[in-house]
Formats: structure tokens, sequence, C-alpha cells
């Protein structure tokens, strides 16, 4: 078990939004946030977020803003303002439209300023010309879902329920509606309408008013937004249906909080512009590092009832942190992935002050000794919160469900716990890297760099393992979307040996194959054995994951194309980060995604 006590990073105070900054500040990391506009309570929450995170790290953010909705002129000249001024390091945007800053935003790219796109996002097919570091916003689907929970949970099984959606086509309506509808359907309840109002308060008191009478057995209404639930409350009282029929809706303006409060809506989903405006920061001052962060960081969403209506806005509180004591649980110290990790753990000890006690066994598998050092900390005490990479997905049951009795927040990173095996364990959040996304990083080279149309072939893991088939799949599936024909997927079970074997036969049967796509290294490594036995080498490229010494030396020579790298280090500071947001009371997305990268030649780290 390992110490790591760092100093107390001194935090300086952010200048007034709009200030000029003086030759000092202009040392500092300086960044340019534009929003929308200050007539929106959104939008005054998500400017009090990058305040409380300038201030909490120590960097200037000058903040944009137009006065009244819809002025995206105003907003586009601020941006361009910025640019002729220069001295930003970055810019993190919320244009009025999608695409309404992107003349700017090409220019900033060609600059070299890095770029992250919150809240409203630019489609993928409108960022020609514009390099977007990250996007950040809340993922609608589980603001739907969270309604979904709340019915079935308050509403009798088999109910009948009716949706109002927003505008026919809008991404934001068609999510929430698809998160709520699936999510009750499957629990067993009847969906039996589901229509249009607009987004407009008056349409949804004339739909919510036909639903009711058309299906007199509804017990429950989703709307997409709290206007129209407002709506539909209005015409659930008109009815004469008070307490008889729940109204659920998403965005917690203040009528909808008071509305709430009053027990006329039995709740909204809020979501949180303050603590997207901080994911965001976090992440840009992470890409000036050369660090890499997820291209999608989702921000939290939560279910504003009346038992939790006085607490759960905003929790930001006093910027300077406290002196915070937090257990690191890793796994065993002969890995070069849990060194990593641990590397990780040192630096946000040391950037934020904190004293960060590492746990770890010296050999793998020996996971009663990983519990015995939890269970040490919890009779030890002292600690606020843990975070845990358990040998197995349930071996540190026992003592989470202790922790859980204390009130002590658990982040558990990389070997998650399912949630059907979490009973008596409560989360904060899951860290892990995106496997699905690992395996569309190595087909997106076979797509740049191999014959369009060519055949590829796959190396899974083991069978029903989900890291395989999550990898497998992302490649499969973008490959397959661009033509490629994938003419073999054989197992190897993670084994060197056998996936010379696999590959052998593969190449041998399918002469025509230009690409192998390994589940992890030591298959690729199998696999770039029996290219070379067989004599081809570069006429049939390999790729794999996990980025492991070997297969970088591989890299280097030359014989492995590429390698998916995980970063355990940036995992550990995640889940640091996210600790410390739970233990202050604040709202964290369930699942967050620690980056993944192709490792070529190109870009091999020195």
């Amino acid at each position: 078990m390992r110490k790591v006590t760092a100093l107390l990073l001194i935090l300086a105070l952010v200048v007034v939004a709009f200030a000029q900054p003086t030759l000092a500040q202009e040392k500092r990391v300086r960044l340019g946030a534009l929003i929308k506009n200050l007539d929106n309570e959104f939008f005054l929450t998500m400017q009090k977020g990058y305040e409380f995170a300038a201030a909490r790290l120590g960097i200037d953010i000058v903040v944009g803003s137009t006065p009244t909705e819809g002025t995206a002129e105003q907003q586009l000249a601020i941006l361009e303002g910025w640019l002729n001024e220069g001295g930003f390091d970055g810019f993190i945007v919320t244009p009025f439209r999608a695409t309404s800053l992107n003349s700017a935003l090409e220019r900033a790219t060609q600059l070299g300023i890095p770029i992250i796109n919150i809240d409203e996002l630019i489609p993928a097919d409108a960022q020609q010309g514009i390099k977007l570091a990250a996007q950040i916003a809340s993922n609608n689907v589980r603001a739907g879902e969270e309604a979904g929970r709340y019915v079935i949970a308050n509403v009798e099984a088999g109910a009948e329920v009716a949706v109002i959606e927003g505008a026919p086509g809008t991404t934001s309506s068609i999510d929430r509606v698809t998160g709520f509808t699936k999510t009750v359907s499957a629990a067993g309840y009847k969906v039996v309408a589901s229509q249009p109002a607009n987004w407009d308060r008056a349409r949804a008191f004339e739909v919510a008013s036909n639903i009711l009478q058309g299906n007199p057995n509804v017990k429950a209404i989703f709307a997409a937004n709290d206007g129209m639930g407002l709506g539909a409350i209005e015409a659930v009282e008109a009815a004469g249906l008070s307490g008889k029929v729940i109204v659920l809706s998403v965005d917690a303006i203040p009528e909808a909080l008071e509305a709430v409060k009053a027990g006329r809506l039995a709740g909204t989903v809020a979501q949180y512009p303050d603590e997207m405006a901080i994911l965001a920061v976090e992440a840009m001052l992470k890409v000036l590092q050369g660090r890499p962060i997820a291209p999608f960081i989702e921000s939290p969403v939560k279910l504003i009832t009346k038992e939790n209506v006085d607490t759960a806005g905003s929790r930001l509180g006093d910027p300077k942190l406290p002196k915070l004591r937090i257990g690191a649980l890793v796994k065993n110290l002969d890995n070069e992935f849990f060194l990593t990790m641990i590397k990780g753990y040192e630096k946000a000890a040391a950037d934020l002050g904190l004293d960060v006690v590492i746990g770890s066994t010296p050999t793998e598998g020996t996971a009663e000794q990983q519990l015995a050092i939890l269970e040490g900390w919890l009779n030890e005490g002292g600690f606020k919160g843990f975070s845990v990479t358990p040998f197995r997905a349930t071996s540190l049951n026992s003592a989470l469900e202790r922790a859980t009795q204390q009130g002590i927040p658990i982040v558990n990173i990389d070997e998650l716990i399912p949630a059907d095996a979490q009973q008596g364990i409560k989360l904060a959040t899951q860290i892990a890297s995106n496997n699905v996304r690992a395996g569309q990083e190595a087909a997106r080279y076979v797509i740049a760099n191999v014959e369009a149309g060519a055949e590829v072939a796959v190396i899974e893991g083991a069978p029903g393992t989900t890291s395989s088939i999550d990898r497998v799949t992302g490649f499969t599936q973008t490959v397959s979307a661009a033509g490629y024909k994938v003419v073999a997927s054989q197992p190897a079970n993670w084994d060197r040996a056998r996936a010379f074997e696999v590959a052998s036969n593969i190449l041998q049967g399918n002469p025509n194959v230009k690409a192998i796509f390994a589940a992890n290294d030591g298959m690729g490594l199998g696999a770039i054995e029996a290219v070379e036995a067989a004599g081809l080498s570069g006429k049939v490229i390999v790729l794999s994951v996990d980025a492991i010494p070997e297969a970088l030396e591989a890299v280097k020579a030359g014989r492995l194309a590429g390698t998916v790298a995980q970063y355990p280090d940036e995992m550990a500071y995640l889940a640091i980060e996210a600790l410390i947001k739970a233990i202050e009371g604040r709202p964290l997305a369930p699942f967050i995604e620690s980056p993944v990268k192709l490792i070529t030649k190109e870009n091999l780290p020195q």
C-alpha cells in the first residue's frame, strides 16, 4: 500500500467576466467561453459554472454572451473579436444555432486553438474545416429514462401512459421520448398516445385534453419539456383528474420547480449547465496539456421530485477545495496497466491538493488481499471517498456495502460491477474505456489505409466476454458500413499462440485478406507472427488493442500497424475529479467514458 500526499494547490480568483486581462493574468491559461443569452436562467447558471471553474482551477475565463435569444450575429461577432484580439488558449462554445459560429471556428482551427462544443452541438456532417477536441451535452435519452423509472416506481404495473412530444424531427424530443417509451414499455406499461405539441404550452393543453378524453385510463403523461408539462398539468386539472394522473417533464425551469413543490408536477428532469461548463473547462485543461480526452462527455441529468426539490439544484459551494483523503484501490503491481493507473492518481493528488492512499496487491488474482485492504480502510476511518478497481466484478461487494451504509461515495473504474450485482451498493459513477470506440478507431485506420472493398478478418477474444464483443462490434460495423468484407471472425481466447494458429488458418483460407484486427495485443502479436511466417509482411496489416510495451515496440518497428491505447492514468484522474464532486454532493453522469486513441508509427509516444 502506498500513500500519496500532495501540497494544496493555491487557487487564484478569476477576473470578473468581460474584464480586460492584466499582463500577469495573460501568463496563466486564458479561455473564451461563449454562451447564449443572459435573459435565460439556463445560461446564467452556465456562467456561474465557468466562474466556479476559473476560481477552483486558477485560470482566467472570459465569458461572452448576448442580452437576448436569437442574436446569432452578435454572438459570432464576439468570437470574431476574440480571434482578432488574440491571447486565448482555447474556446468553449454554445452556438445559438448548430452552425452559426462555423466561420469563426474554422479560423480558430486554422490558428491551432482548441475548441470544445457544449450543449448546442454541431452535427458531424457540419464540422468540415473545424476540429473539435470534444463535445459535451446532457443525455436526452437518459432524461426520458429517469422519468420512465419514476412511473415504474409510482404507477400501478401495466397502466396506460401517454407522451407529449416536442417539435417533430427535433433530436432532443426524439431522444427524450425514446428514453421514456422504451423504459416504460419494457416494464409492461402501455403507451396509448404519443403526439407532438411543438414545445408549446397552449398546444400541449389541447393535446393533453384530447388524450385524456380519448384514453380515460391514462395514469401518467410524460412531456418532452417543462412548458408542455405545465400545459399538461392544466389539462389534468381542468379534467378534474388531479391526484389521479401524474405528469413529468424535462428542464427544471423555475415555474416547473414551483409546480413540483406544490405537488402539481410529479417531477422534472434537471440538466446542470453549471456542471456542463465545469466539465468543459476540466477537459480543455487536459487538451492544453496534450492529454487525451473522450470525444463525447456526458453531462449529468437528475429527476427532481417533491422529495429532493430543495437539495437537487446547483451545489457548487466554495471554489476552494477542502483537504480530502481518498482511498484508491487498484489491482496488481506486476501489471504495467495498473502502474500507469497509479501515476494518474499521483498526478491528481499533486494537481488538486489531496491525500490519495493507493492500495494494491503484488500479483494478479489476489482478490482476498484486495478486499482486506478496503476493509482495513473502513476500520481505520477518515476516508471521504473510494475509487475501486476490483479483481472480479463483485469481489469487493461486501466492503462496498459497508461503505455505502457509512455514506462514503464510491467510484468504480475499469472492472465494472454489473447493474444486477449492485444491490446494497450506491455508486457515484462508473468509469471505463469505450471498447466499441476502440474497435472503431482501428477500423478508421483500415478505411484510410487499405484499398476500398478489400477483405479483412477479425480475431476475437474469449467467447462471451464483453470487452471482446464490444471491440469486435465497433470494428466490424465500421468497416462493413464502408464497404469492406469481413470474411472471417474467429476466437483465440486472448492467447498469442492460439492467435498464431487462427491467423495462419485465416490467411491460408482467405488469400485476399488485407487487414487483421485482433481484440487484444497478445493476439495481435500472434497474428503478426502468422503474417510474417506466411511471407505476407507489408501486404497484410495487423491492428490490435491495449498498447502494451511489446506492441508499442512492434509499432515502432513497423510490424504492427497500430494499437489502440487505453489510458489508465486518465481513468484514475477522472475518478478523482468525479469523487470530489460526489463528496461535495454535486451531480454526476452514471457513466464517464475514459479516452482511447490509436497509436501508429506517426504518433508513437517518445
